[in-house]
């Protein structure tokens, strides 16, 4: 393995990533970055970029309409409780 950088750890936890690493990974800003732990290392990687269509087929059925949930959601914000 080798050292690509280093970088200083701020009172909130946050962290610039060197640019050598974000060169190596191809990463930009807006890209998510993966951390995993192995012992006493961070392995990082970038995430792949999913379309919206492969995160709506993971999507579970929502078991009701649209039209039905946005009434449901109206009434329960005017303080009518739902339909029935």
């Amino acid at each position: 393995m080798t050292e690509a950088g280093v970088a200083t750890l701020t009172s909130k936890g946050q962290v610039t990533v060197p640019k050598e690493v974000r060169d190596a990974l191809g990463a930009v800003q807006g890209d998510h970055l993966v951390f995993e732990i192995d012992g006493e290392r961070a392995l990082v990687r970038k995430a792949p970029r999913e379309s919206l269509t492969a995160l709506f087929r993971r999507q579970p059925p929502w078991g009701t309409s649209a039209m039905a949930f946005q009434r449901k959601l109206r009434d329960e914000w005017s303080g009518r409780g739902p339909r029935h």
